[in-house]
């Protein structure tokens, strides 16, 4: 508890000491005293201000407990409980401070309404969000949506500026199988080998020879699948 309230204070601290260069950088500026000197402090005084207040509203966020009441939310929706998992996500919506919390806490509701068959609300829930929603969770509400085109669009320009999750690696193999064809989910799922446990590989090769595919790409995926992968010593 000591350590906390140590914590707050040292926060509230530096937001001041931010708070006051920040005006008296602003004051030499409109003076005319300070020149590029001023200017470069006044700069580095609203970043500054900005940092701290993002961090002040993280460690509100902190105090009240919301990231575990994220989490009991998830463990809910795990547990097919949409209702509880939806009132958690709501109520962590509108006591969250920081954009991180409030955009994880809408990201489940979308979740939520997802499960529950509701795919318009999921998407009315992201559209609070004043900055980007986690790829998967957008593409995700964009196929339910009836978007699944621009849900793949979505997953290849997120996968395009760094990795995947799993999940979401699955999900986009998934879409490709439906828009682009077996053969095309193969050539994904042997191009994302590594990120993808054995087993999800086994079960799109699986389906595409059920449906007698013997391009490429599926029998590259088989080969590859055949060969035992290299384990560190």
């Amino acid at each position: 508890m000591q350590s906390t309230e140590h914590y707050r204070a040292d926060a509230k601290a530096s937001l001041w000491v931010a708070l006051l260069a920040f005006v008296f950088a602003a004051f030499a500026l409109f003076e005319g005293r300070a020149g590029l000197t001023g200017g470069l402090a006044l700069a580095c005084g609203v970043c500054l201000l900005f940092v701290r207040l993002r961090q002040e509203r993280d460690a509100v966020d902190q105090r009240r407990g919301l990231a575990e009441e994220l989490e009991r939310g998830r463990e809910l929706l795990g547990r097919s409980a949409h209702r509880q998992a939806l009132a958690v996500a709501h109520d962590v919506a509108e006591r969250a401070q920081s954009a991180r919390m409030q955009r994880a806490a809408l990201e489940l509701v979308a979740w939520c309404e997802l499960q529950r068959g509701r795919p318009r609300a999921a998407r009315d829930a992201l559209s609070w969000l004043s900055e980007s929603a986690d790829p998967y969770c957008t593409a995700a509400v964009e196929d339910a949506c009836g978007q699944s085109l621009w849900a793949l669009h979505i997953l290849e320009r997120a996968a395009r500026k760094r990795p995947l999750a799993r999940e979401a690696v699955l999900f986009r193999i998934d879409l490709c199988a439906r828009l682009r064809g077996v053969e095309a989910a193969c050539a994904l799922t042997l191009q994302q080998l590594a990120r993808l446990q054995r087993d999800d590989a086994v079960k799109v090769l699986g389906f595409a020879q059920a449906a007698q595919i013997t391009g490429g790409a599926t029998l590259a995926l088989a080969a590859a699948l055949a060969t035992p992968r290299e384990t560190s010593a």
